[in-house]
């Protein structure tokens, strides 16, 4: 197959029998990273007239292991409080921008709270931001949440918005 020029594009007589792209997933928590998923989500949202599932995972059990299982009943509310805020927020700035978005928490290690949601709800588009980390911050830090909804996901398109590490 030849290469295709700059202004070129490839034909797409068959659009009508692909499937429509309707339902997308954000994971959201507030992190620069969220915000600019929150973005590429709101613009691939416009683009495909998606509806979207935004969710915010409270993950108690990593929240108090990092925290050296000091945190108490009083820490792990206000943890589940931030992540109802900030799913506030990401809900009304898609609906601000005329997009159908409903709001979930969902509570776990992040990874399997995402699978059980995109299982229910069976996403066509599952949006994440990542922060790309680097030197000992990435061995450091717990794996990409990314890396395992690749491999668990089935049939769900999964868009990665990576931002530069601070």
């Amino acid at each position: 197959m030849p290469a295709l020029a700059a202004d070129e594009s490839i034909p797409t007589t068959n659009a009508k029998h692909m499937s429509s792209l309707s339902r997308m997933l954000l994971v959201y928590d507030g992190t620069d990273e969220a915000k600019a998923a929150l973005a590429r989500c709101a613009a691939l949202s416009r683009a495909l007239s998606a509806e979207v599932d935004v969710v915010a995972v409270v993950d108690p059990v990593t929240a108090n292991a990092q925290a050296a299982g000091l945190l108490g009943d009083l820490a792990h509310h206000r943890i589940e409080e931030f992540a109802r805020h900030e799913l506030q927020r990401a809900v009304g700035t898609l609906a601000d921008d005329g997009i159908a978005a409903r709001g979930y928490v969902r509570f776990g290690r992040p990874a399997d709270a995402i699978a059980a949601h995109a299982a229910t709800t069976r996403p066509d588009l599952i949006v994440v931001g990542h922060c790309a980390r680097s030197g000992f911050a990435r061995w450091w830090r717990e794996r990409p949440v990314h890396f395992d909804l690749a491999e668990r996901l089935h049939g769900a398109a999964l868009i990665v918005v990576t931002v530069p590490s601070p």
